[in-house]
């Protein structure tokens, strides 16, 4: 005669190892924001130090860490402000597309400038409101330059870590911009802008800390 065989306290066993294996995971998985800014000083510098790579090269290698690592659209977002909600679609969509490249430009000539530079991070925390956002100071030096402190804040969604901010010497970048490009946009509307940074792209002024 078959037995009957109990199936809730296997389904039960089954559930908890499942269970444990999920949160093992996860934790193994969670990023490490220290290690994300040591692994983005490698990966920027690494480019410049291969003399096999031609100018060009270097330049997408970069293009494509920058894409990977900044949050763009949220940064793009939150430097318009209450000029995001107002512009159009297209608007929108121009305005992404430009600051892509006012990005590239900003951050390709430190990338260049601090080959030879020593890389350290001091400390990490997390947001106290928010747990998904973490702050990551650094020390750059380079030779006999003064200590550059740079703070970097990060943002987790979907298991992956990615820049919404820089704060060099206690100025932060999306404050900078935000108040520069309300300004141009009070003067010149949100095609005026557009415009603007077009121009400067094109000759190149928005790698220096001009308006961008």
């Amino acid at each position: 005669m078959l037995r009957a065989i109990p199936l809730f306290p296997l389904f039960r066993r089954s559930l908890f190892v499942w269970l444990a294996v999920l949160i093992g995971s996860a934790a193994q998985a969670a990023p490490d924001p220290g290690q994300f800014m040591i692994d983005l000083d490698r990966r920027a510098t690494a480019p410049f130090k291969d003399a096999s790579l031609g100018e060009d090269q270097r330049v997408e290698a970069v293009r494509r860490l920058v894409d990977e690592t900044f949050d763009t659209a949220k940064i793009g977002k939150f430097v318009l402000g209450v000029n995001w909600r107002r512009a159009t679609a297209e608007q929108k969509a121009a305005f992404l597309e430009v600051f892509g490249e006012v990005n590239l430009q900003r951050f390709l000539p430190l990338f260049t400038k601090y080959i030879d530079h020593t890389f350290k991070v001091d400390k990490v925390r997390q947001d106290e409101r928010k747990a998904t956002v973490h702050f990551v100071t650094s020390i750059i030096t380079q030779g006999d330059n003064p200590p550059i402190t740079v703070e970097w804040r990060l943002i987790e969604k979907d298991g992956r870590l990615r820049i919404i901010d820089v704060v060099a010497e206690g100025v932060s970048m999306v404050l900078t911009l935000r108040n520069e490009y309300a300004s141009v946009i009070k003067t010149s509307g949100m095609d005026g802008l557009i415009t603007q940074l077009r121009s400067k792209v094109k000759s190149g002024q928005t790698a220096d800390n001009s308006t961008q």
